[in-house]
């Protein structure tokens, strides 16, 4: 029987011996698998591991105790519909507004 090759899984990227040798190696290969199995292709390593910092860092920004005073403060004052100085992304427009800062 012959196979069309969109029904293949696609070619996933290299992987290079210092990515082996990185702590969250094993992580990534869970990424790297669930990819295969949704038949798309999976982040480079280096490109995974820095959404992966991001992605930590605002979990981290989330869990703190300001952080529902800053919720109710962007809905109160519509904080997303105007450009915050420090970016419009979270955790810079958090960490700005934790320093004083409104916009």
């Amino acid at each position: 029987m012959d196979m069309s090759a969109a029904a293949l899984p696609p070619n996933q990227p290299r992987i290079d011996e210092a990515d082996r040798q990185h702590p969250l190696f094993a992580k990534y290969m869970e990424h790297r698998a669930s990819c295969a199995r949704l038949l798309v292709r999976a982040d480079s390593f280096a490109d995974w591991l820095t959404q992966h910092e991001a992605a930590q860092v605002r979990d981290a920004a989330a869990q703190h105790p300001q952080y529902p005073a800053f919720r109710s403060w962007m809905r109160l004052f519509q904080g997303g519909a105007r450009k915050c100085p420090a970016g419009n992304t979270f955790p810079q427009n958090f960490e700005y507004w934790l320093d004083g800062g409104r916009w």
